[in-house]
This record gives structure tokens, sequence and C-alpha cells, in this order.
């Protein structure tokens, strides 16, 4: 059993929407099961502040939106819902930076929280073996609106066999553009079809 005073750091998933189709994913995984669950709902704003209001976590420290089967940026109320948890929290977000527009990544930015950017690639033919339906030239723009606006940026590469050559090159143009880490994750996802391709 847990008690509020002891919670440190929530993952929230936001929404059951995503943009893109990852191998290995729970929802590509079990789409059979999970599939007439999905894209149909988000956690709204009004049940954010209910369920989390200030100062009711006291040592709250973070909240991750973390984009383990959603990607919380299609939240229609993510801007406003970062605007509410950064007035008494650190916020992260997990995001394969492919959705909305360079305005709304400027403006995210500007609100200087740390974003975390899933590219496990160079250019368009590496990103999308494992982030299907991705666009790599709009994760570009939209990393580089974030960064140039004062967003915190972590280009976050899950390394598998097809990509593992290019770690060092995609290292490398993560400083050339600015982001302030890169992280590895070696892929622990069964039947990653996308290596064998």
């Amino acid at each position: 059993m847990w008690h509020k005073d002891t919670v440190e750091w929530i993952d929230i998933e936001l929404t059951s929407f995503c943009n893109i189709e990852c191998p290995g994913c729970l929802r590509q995984e079990m789409s059979n099961e999970v599939g007439p669950l999905l894209n149909k709902s988000y956690i709204t704003l009004k049940d954010l502040k209910k369920w989390i209001p200030p100062g009711y976590l006291p040592n709250l420290k973070n909240i991750n939106f973390c984009g383990s089967v959603d990607e919380p940026t299609t939240h229609p109320e993510f801007i406003d819902i970062v605007d509410y948890f950064i007035g008494f929290t650190d916020i992260n977000v997990a995001t394969n930076g492919s959705t909305r527009t360079i305005k709304f990544w400027k403006e995210l930015g500007n609100k200087r929280i740390s974003t975390f950017f899933g590219v496990d690639g160079i250019d368009q033919k590496s990103l999308e073996k494992y982030r299907i339906g991705s666009n790599f030239k709009k994760v570009q723009r939209n990393w580089r609106a974030f960064i140039k606006a004062g967003g915190n940026a972590t280009w976050q590469f899950i390394v598998f066999e097809h990509n593992e050559h290019l770690l060092k090159q995609a290292e490398q143009m993560s400083k050339d553009e600015g982001f302030n880490r890169f992280r590895t994750i070696w892929s622990h996802r069964k039947n990653n079809e996308e290596v064998k391709k």
C-alpha cells in the first residue's frame, strides 16, 4: 500500500491514440485484444484537476507523459494540461515527434519542459523501419522548433539489429542539432519483424 506523501513520480498515459505503428508495441502485438479499446478516449484536463490537485501529493517531483501505448501530443488539451501541471511539478514528455505543427512545438519549447524524442534513425529510411508512419523531416522540423524555443530535448534511440550501425552517427547528429542528451535503449521487444526485413 502506498501513501500519497511518498509519491514522487507519476506516469500518465493521457490518451489511447497513437499516430504511428511500431512493431512490438502492445498496440500492435495485442491488436485483437486491445484494438476495440484504442483510439476512443482521452483523460480530460477536468479529471486531472480533480484527481491531482496542487498540493495533494506534497512530494511530487515529476509527471511523465510516457507514450508507452499512446502519443501524448495527440491530446487536444495537451498544452493546457502542461500549463496546469507545470505550476507545481516538473514534466517529462516521451514523443515520436511526428505530430502537430512547428507552432505547437515552439509553444511547448517555451515552457522549458523535458522532452524525449524517439528517433531511431538518421533519415526517413532508417526511422520508419521501426516507427512506421513517422516522417523524419517533420520530426526534425518539430525538434528544431522545440529546441530553438528553449526546450530541454533528449534524443532517444532504441537500438535494433537494423540500426545499431547508425548509433555513432545519430549521437553526433543529436549534438549538431542541439539536443542536451543522447539516450540509448537496447530493444527487448519480442517478435521484432522489422529487424528481419
